[in-house]
């Protein structure tokens, strides 16, 4: 009956980092790449003594 199966479909369209629902596995691949796959450097603060080297 399949009542107590997990669905696999739903998992393989959802992003687990944001929740976005996209219609298919190769959009969802393309989401995560742009969206969550490059965080952007953090720069370093010159009034900031925290992030300074000297």
């Amino acid at each position: 009956m399949g009542l107590f199966k997990k669905k696999t479909d739903a998992n393989e369209t959802k992003c687990k980092n944001c929740g976005l629902e996209l219609p298919d596995p190769e959009r969802l691949k393309r989401h995560m790449k742009k969206a969550h796959g490059n965080l952007p450097v953090k720069k370093m603060d010159p009034n900031n003594s925290e992030g300074s080297l000297w």
